[in-house]
């Protein structure tokens, strides 16, 4: 991998962008929440357009300025869930072989997978998130005071609440123990949506390589998947560290998942007349009742039990950053 001036630069600003804004949520303000949402977007920018090196050096670049903004133990958990997870995403977004190797026409590549990125995504946002974990003491007894607060501010929140101090605390618990796998999930979602982003403004820029991938057939998880799902899935049942750890890799994987089921429904009403009215109650009606998530999630299961991922062969330019 050779590194320029220009990719060095490039990456530098990539990395100043994320920073600047990833530390404006500590304002705490909408607008800084916001903002946070896109902080993945300029390493994807930086290594979709200007090779990997740059989106690599863009996350060390974003890693330095949080902790010179904010705080080491901040810049460690900007790293850990959006710096590492956007660049090692880019890598395997950008990684291609000539297609000759395993009998294919010449001067073809054949790309890395999205179904196999997603995969190597999820896990790589689960483990972030229980490296985080352990390192603010996430375990039972974090819980116990993290739930009983909670169940303080919702008791100060909705007076009919308060006088059922027992569902207020039963309510509080659930939220705690969903909690370790609803934020890998939401994260993972958010990274991915900025995977997508950049990769049509790379395209549009005329800066990417790769080729334009079949996003509705290409996003799905690859089969061995499903074994991994279910050992997260068992182990969730189990008490302590290592229970929550499981939950943080399911609630990755479970998104995962979820985005295929949305996936199989675009690709399945292609073509159509129904097809607005259809995507269009779907999403609605996700937005009115989380629990349509679960048949989602229950579609992409079955989905990537049945068939194969469409991987992508496609004449280019060889990939000289990997």
């Amino acid at each position: 991998m050779k590194l320029t001036a220009k990719d060095i630069g490039v990456g530098v600003l990539a990395g100043l962008s994320a920073a600047l804004l990833s530390v404006g949520v500590i304002t705490q303000s909408t607008l800084a929440m916001a903002l946070l949402l896109f902080s993945p977007l300029p390493i994807f920018v930086a290594a979709l357009g200007w090779g990997t090196g740059a989106g690599f050096i863009g996350a060390l670049s974003m890693a330095v300025a949080v902790s010179v903004l904010a705080a080491p133990t901040a810049a460690l958990v900007v790293v850990l869930i959006t710096a590492l997870p956007a660049a090692a995403a880019a890598y395997f977004i950008g990684l291609a072989r000539p297609a000759e190797e395993i009998g294919g026409p010449k001067n073809a590549y054949v790309w890395y997978p999205i179904a196999d990125m997603l995969l190597r995504l999820a896990l790589i946002v689960g483990a972030t998130f229980v490296a985080i974990g352990v390192l603010i003491g996430f375990g039972d007894d974090f819980a116990m005071q993290l739930a009983k607060s909670l169940g303080q501010q919702l008791a100060a929140s909705n007076p009919e609440l308060a006088a059922n101090a027992d569902a207020v605390q039963d309510m509080a618990l659930f939220i705690v123990r969903v909690l370790p796998a609803m934020q890998p999930a939401v994260w993972v979602m958010i990274i991915v949506a900025n995977l997508y982003l950049a990769l049509r403004l790379t395209a549009a820029s005329g800066k990417l390589r790769r080729p334009k991938d079949d996003w509705p057939r290409a996003l799905r998880m690859p089969r061995p998947a499903l074994a991994v799902f279910a050992i997260a899935c068992a182990a969730c049942f189990l008490p302590g560290g290592i229970g929550y750890a499981a939950t943080a890799f399911a609630g990755a994987l479970g998104a995962c998942f979820i985005m295929a089921g949305f996936a199989m429904m675009h690709a399945r009403t292609r073509g159509a007349p129904w097809r607005p009215v259809a995507l269009w109650f779907a999403y609605f009606a996700v937005m009115l009742f989380v629990f349509v998530l679960f048949l989602f999630l229950l579609a992409g299961l079955f989905d990537t039990s049945r068939s194969a991922p469409v991987s992508k062969a496609a004449n280019t330019t060889p990939n000289n950053d990997n």
